[in-house]
């Protein structure tokens, strides 16, 4: 039987400098801050890039105010360019966003396309999109566990 820790390293975390166990890939997530240790995030430190929600250079600005790695919705965006399937939290219900030929935009396991909303470019969904008629973008900040979409 293999031993658990010898698997891992603990390294300084890159956003906030306190130590995180990261896996022989250099993966792993900071208990303190929330950001991921990930060499891509690394390598473009302006970008959105998975598994995390916000850029390497945004996560620093807002950890050094005191501020959670929340992403806005532009990252949100930025993000399902990136993965094309999101999710997010907003009164107690989870949507999911669809990128491929259409953005779309419905209640998670909702199987009607009726109730989804349909979009044909990023710029629409940004300015149109809504939730019981309120605009996604005016309400962003009541929004939680904006993020890439999990199998549940």
């Amino acid at each position: 039987m293999s031993d658990y820790k010898a698997k891992f390293t603990v390294i300084p975390c890159a956003v906030c400098g306190q130590l995180v166990d990261v896996d022989n890939f250099g993966q792993g997530k900071c208990k303190y801050c929330g950001w991921h240790q990930d060499e891509m995030s690394l390598e473009y430190t302006d970008k959105v890039e998975y598994p995390n929600m916000v850029s390497f250079n945004k996560a620093k600005a807002l950890y050094k105010k005191g501020l959670p790695l929340k992403p806005s919705l532009d990252d949100f965006i930025a993000g399902l360019k990136y993965y094309k399937e999101m999710e997010f939290e907003y009164d107690g219900m989870l949507y999911g966003v669809l990128w491929s030929e259409q953005i779309e935009l419905g209640e998670y396991f909702e199987e009607d396309p009726a109730k989804w909303q349909f979009f044909d470019d990023f710029e629409e969904f940004k300015q149109k999109a809504h939730i019981g008629g309120k605009l996604l973008k005016d309400i962003w900040y009541n929004v939680t566990n904006a993020d890439y979409m999990i199998c549940r």
